[in-house]
């Protein structure tokens, strides 16, 4: 019973990796190259260009979505011209080096291309697979923040293809201080077909700790934004603590001002009433002076 188990194991394990490396296998005949939207590529179409006798060369890509029939795009003929059609003004073949450059690359070129070649004593075909991509934009984060919590949100677009927003929080918070809310923002633009990203974070500050954030898509990162202060509050409760503490004062300094203006003053009018009252009998002495003789 056990050697049947054995056996039965051995043959799943042989079965997985067979199934595993099956992928690999497959893409020996099949050359990968990368190109992004609206640059250049060079696409080769033959490992020996030191082969002499070329009687013909040229690039297909073969029908897909129900249509068998091979799309021509460029190729040499050392008898004849060939006409490439729509790929005129975006392709070029060299046949002593067996290559076709493609440029102005859209995300309609991605697929796989066929390179048929004819010598005068054997004929061959290469597979090369055109995987297509697009940088995307440089993201772009806003945070919003009220009563200790922070909304952080990161975009980017015109990408391909399709990406996840990866953040970087600086120093790293545990999972339960902040969680995704959108995380199926974006869309795909019907146009140019590129892809667009929005993704937004809720943070927690009350850890008291000084946050810094940033976001990145693809190999396009964010600046670093500081996210939490370490202080209690917020900065715009300090000013507006500073705004209001400076009104005080101001209205502290113009009463006092005012109150010693109208001390002065009364000051001013006590001595002068003094004055009067001084010269008053001084004035009835006079008028008893001079009062006829009796």
């Amino acid at each position: 019973m056990d050697v049947v188990y054995g056996m039965c194991v051995r043959w799943l394990l042989r079965c997985v990796l067979f199934l595993v490396s099956l992928p690999f296998l497959r893409s020996k005949d099949v050359t990968m190259v990368i190109g992004e939207v609206g640059g250049a590529v060079t696409i080769p179409c033959a490992s020996d260009p030191w082969e002499n006798h070329l009687v013909f060369m040229y690039v297909q890509r073969p029908g897909s979505n129900g249509n068998n029939t091979p799309q021509f795009i460029n190729g040499y003929h050392s008898n004849k011209p060939l006409d490439p059609k729509e790929y005129t003004n975006r392709t070029q073949v060299d046949h002593k080096q067996r290559t076709m450059k493609l440029w102005n690359i859209l995300l309609s070129d991605e697929g796989l291309y066929e390179c048929h070649i004819l010598y005068q004593t054997k004929k061959k075909q290469e597979n090369i697979q055109l995987n297509v991509t697009a940088n995307y934009s440089i993201p772009i984060v806003t945070v919003a923040c009220d009563n200790g919590c922070c909304l952080v949100t990161c975009s980017s677009d015109s990408g391909y293809p399709r990406r996840d927003i990866e953040w970087s929080l600086n120093p790293p918070l545990n999972q339960s201080h902040w969680r995704e809310v959108n995380s199926s923002g974006g869309g795909r633009d019907p146009v140019s077909m590129l892809f667009s990203v929005v993704r937004s974070i809720s943070v927690n500050c009350s850890s008291g700790l000084r946050l810094n954030l940033s976001c990145a898509v693809g190999g396009a990162l964010s600046q670093e934004h500081t996210v939490c202060w370490p202080q209690t509050v917020f900065p715009d409760v300090y000013v507006t603590s500073a705004v209001v503490a400076g009104t005080i004062a101001l209205l502290c300094f113009l009463l006092t001002g005012l109150f010693v203006f109208k001390e002065r003053k009364a000051r001013t009018a006590r001595v002068d009433q003094d004055g009067e009252e001084a010269a008053r009998p001084a004035e009835r002495a006079q008028l008893t002076c001079r009062n006829p003789d009796s």
